[in-house]
């Protein structure tokens, strides 16, 4: 949203919630409540969007490992489109807490031509969940029971 310099990130597949990335320039703040999305801030660096967060609380699933993390966790995150195609997602982990040192890792996320999103809805005889969880490897997205 341009014109309120943020960045709304939906999470409309499960928990139906939102992360707010600030883009007016702002610092984090001295005190801030921890919560499981912590507190975004990005900025511009040539095309690549950094995000920075701090203000994790350590209830939230780092990873579906069960990695362990704290609530000195801060993240930075570089998204970086590469062509028309192909956005590089970079994640560097930071938790002096859990970790002897920072570490970082990237996935280059492609475009698939003739595929769309599809809506995540819980219902009965939902096959997402096996999906999910590793007992499917596909879904006929024909059906009007699969989302």
């Amino acid at each position: 949203m341009p014109e309120l310099k943020r960045v709304y990130v939906f999470d409309v597949g499960g928990p139906h919630t939102f992360r707010t990335i600030y883009m007016d320039g702002r610092t984090h703040p001295q005190k801030f409540e921890p919560n499981y999305y912590g507190h975004s801030i990005g900025h511009w660096e040539g095309d690549t969007l950094v995000v920075d967060t701090v203000g994790f609380n350590e209830r939230f699933w780092f990873d579906r490992s069960g990695n362990p993390h704290t609530d000195q966790l801060r993240t930075l995150e570089r998204f970086t489109r590469l062509d028309s195609a192909t956005l590089r997602y970079e994640l560097t982990i930071d938790d002096p807490g859990a970790y002897t040192a920072p570490f970082t890792g990237h996935v280059d996320l492609r475009l698939e031509e003739g595929t769309e999103l599809f809506e995540y809805v819980c219902q009965q005889s939902n096959f997402a969940a096996e999906l999910m969880v590793g007992q499917a490897k596909s879904i006929d997205r024909s059906s009007v029971i699969v989302p």
